[in-house]
């Protein structure tokens, strides 16, 4: 039998990653417009994928987000939320390496612009949580 205190620390860890990907979803998926014109400034997808990523990615993290806090399909949405944020983390070491000064779009709003150290922290202990709750949940 598992320890409580690893067991409500999984627990907690699971509702706060699904929870950061659902409001981070819910916040782009209210202005797919702006979120567009995020995905655009990083000047890597062509125009038609860019739209696509726009009104399709939100929902997409509403999901993974929502089965992770619900306990549904757990291993499929780990796998998909840590596959797009290596392809976050990419974008934003693509974009800071051409020296592109703009904002990441994560939350909706775009936040300030060339904040990549702070950016890319947050994506990489993003993804660290969900390696680990994935790997927990092949246990």
């Amino acid at each position: 039998m598992e320890p409580p205190l690893k067991r409500w620390s999984r627990v907690g860890l699971r509702l706060l990653v699904g929870g950061v990907f659902v409001v981070a979803g819910t916040l782009k998926a209210a202005e797919p417009g702006a979120f567009l014109t995020s995905i655009e400034n990083y000047q890597i997808l062509p125009h038609m994928l860019a739209v696509a990523a726009a009104f399709y990615l939100p929902f997409l993290e509403i999901l993974c987000g929502g089965c992770l806090i619900l306990r549904r399909c757990q291993a499929g949405a780990l796998a998909l939320l840590g596959g797009m944020l290596l392809v976050f983390i990419t974008a934003l070491v693509i974009a800071w390496g051409r020296g592109l000064n703009i904002a990441c779009g994560c939350f909706g709003d775009g936040g300030e612009p060339g904040r990549y150290g702070l950016e890319l922290s947050r994506d990489l202990v993003l993804l660290g949580a969900v390696g680990w709750l994935w790997w927990r949940e092949r246990e």
